[in-house]
């Protein structure tokens, strides 16, 4: 069952466009609950963004592994999205995001992007265990190839960031098809995260939980072929 409650947070990569403006402070759709809060403005019918599909290209909630194999508590979420954020939910736990959009946002802050292949299609899944939110992330490229370097090269950022001044970050597991991190970043609403990247064909699978411990994104990761 899908957990509608919209928690606030900053996704790890996108979840929402107004992520890859800003990079950090976005609300995934929260409205504010601030004493003397000052209301906006709607947007124009005509300037609303779509509503995005719940698949994208061949890509389907099934190609992200269920909320149980996350651990105990773990359920679906559905983001709902804002459009004054420029993005909405499909209404679903999976979403469909445009590529460049998660291209752009997918470097944690702190650290140093670096070109990357552009994926064909691109699934978003939302999850949640109590007050901690997660997300998936399946990219689908055009050939094995394309999704082994966009393996390669995001490994290799992460690595180089290790370092760096404004994110703690550590590897926890590295072999040819599986990347297992954790970063503390000092920007954001939500510091702490645990990422897996999975190469798996022509697709990357991406996921990551707001949590420091990376036991559940080890075993979940390591479990999909």
């Amino acid at each position: 069952m899908a957990d509608s409650t919209r928690t606030p947070v900053r996704h790890p990569w996108l979840s929402a466009a107004l992520c890859v403006a800003l990079l950090s402070g976005c609300t995934s759709g929260v409205e504010s609950s601030r004493p003397g809060a000052v209301a906006e403005t709607p947007i124009a019918a005509d300037t609303m963004p779509e509503t995005p599909d719940s698949r994208s290209g061949d890509l389907g909630q099934e190609d992200l592994p269920p909320p149980a194999e996350l651990g105990r508590g773990w359920a679906y979420r559905i983001d709902k999205g804002n459009a004054e954020d420029g993005y909405l939910g499909s209404g679903e736990p999976a979403t469909a995001r445009e590529p460049a959009s998660v291209l752009a946002a997918i470097t944690p802050l702190g650290c140093r992007p670096r070109p990357l292949p552009m994926p064909e299609t691109a699934l978003e899944v939302t999850y949640q265990r109590g007050d901690t939110p997660g997300v998936g992330l399946a990219l689908q490229f055009a050939a094995e190839a394309e999704a082994a370097r966009f393996f390669i090269v995001h490994s290799r950022v992460l690595k180089q960031c290790t370092n760096a001044g404004r994110v703690e970050l550590a590897i926890e597991r590295r072999t040819s098809d599986l990347l297992v991190s954790t970063r503390i970043e000092q920007l954001g609403q939500t510091p702490a995260w645990s990422e897996g990247v999975r190469l798996r064909g022509n697709e990357v699978m991406l996921i990551a939980v707001a949590e420091s411990s990376a036991r559940g994104i080890r075993t979940v990761t390591s479990a999909q072929t």
